[in-house]
């Protein structure tokens, strides 16, 4: 889609933030086209996951109020970062790599037309209603000893949320982000590069604000939006206070590994002492959750003791 274009939808998206009816006429009169290409910019709005409400005589009002991200903003809340705000793209992920990767950088997309989570999953992205974004970090740790990576992501939104008045969120290993038994987002890390050279992490995170349950059809699970836990939050208060926890928390697991956030971990760990089902290929273990240890796996308790899971091509299901 080139430029101009997407000019256009945000400023469509712009005017009908106004919460108050515009006509067709007079969209078309702003932009300067015609009313029959404005219904057409409407219909790409609509078709991206944006809820447009139509109504004879009246115009055009959106269902629900949206605020767009402001790349100027963030930037002033995250100096030591590279913000890359996109209206659209495919995914967060994929714009880090290869070339596109820089430590810092910090990708935002308001769509992502191919978001995906674990296992090549399909993350539903509809326009400027959620928080789907992609961090760039360079590291000289080890693969072995990046395990926990995704735990301690996790850890920095619990913490982040807090401090915006969002408690009782909970972690379910390995990357999901949970209130009360629904899930409110995912974690994707994933690593490219040597040690030679550092090692490349992308980590991407999805996290539910205010997703309309017609855009989420698609969704197996039970999930939540945040502006259901706490009406008042605001995407761009979310993202740059979460953003600035995870500094600290890289920081610090870099220094002291996974190790100084066992204790953190225990007191959101979702899944210790319930009975759950690790789905690992064609086998099934039944147990009951017993925590992680010291590199981010998974403790199994099972009638043969704890067995240690690790993150890869494994689901966890509650029994």
């Amino acid at each position: 889609m080139s430029q101009h274009k997407e000019q256009q939808l945000i400023e469509i998206i712009k005017l009908l933030a106004q919460e108050e009816f515009f006509s067709g006429q007079a969209i078309a009169d702003r932009l300067g086209v015609s009313r029959a290409y404005v219904w057409k910019l409407i219909q790409q709005l609509q078709t991206l996951g944006l809820g447009i409400e139509s109504v004879t005589g009246k115009g055009y009002c959106l269902e629900h109020q949206v605020e767009l991200l402001d790349a100027t903003h963030l930037q002033r809340r995250l100096p030591r970062h590279d913000i890359d705000l996109r209206l659209m793209t495919e995914s967060s992920n994929e714009a880090l790599k290869g070339d596109g990767f820089e430590h810092n950088r910090l990708v935002i997309a308001e769509y992502q037309s191919a978001g995906r989570g674990r296992r090549g999953r399909q993350w539903v992205s509809p326009l400027a209603s959620n928080l789907y974004w992609s961090l760039g970090w360079k590291t000289q740790l080890p693969v072995q000893q990046l395990g926990g990576l995704s735990l301690v992501v996790g850890l920095a939104i619990v913490t982040a949320l807090n401090e915006l008045g969002v408690s009782g969120v909970e972690l379910k290993w390995p990357n999901d982000v949970r209130y009360q038994g629904r899930k409110l987002g995912g974690i994707l890390v994933e690593l490219s590069g040597d040690m030679v050279g550092g090692l490349q992490v992308i980590i991407g995170v999805g996290l539910n604000v205010h997703m309309s349950q017609t855009a989420a059809d698609d969704i197996e699970q039970e999930w939540i939006n945040l502006q259901e836990v706490e009406p008042r939050i605001r995407r761009q208060d979310v993202l740059a206070e979460i953003v600035l926890c995870l500094e600290r928390y890289l920081q610090q697991f870099a220094e002291q590994g996974f190790q100084c956030f066992l204790e953190e971990w225990r007191r959101v760990d979702e899944c210790y002492n319930k009975k759950v089902t690790i789905l690992q290929g064609q086998e099934a273990i039944n147990g009951t959750g017993a925590g992680v240890d010291d590199n981010g796996a998974f403790l199994l308790q099972t009638g043969k003791g704890v067995k240690p899971i690790y993150a890869g091509e494994v689901s966890l299901r509650f029994r």
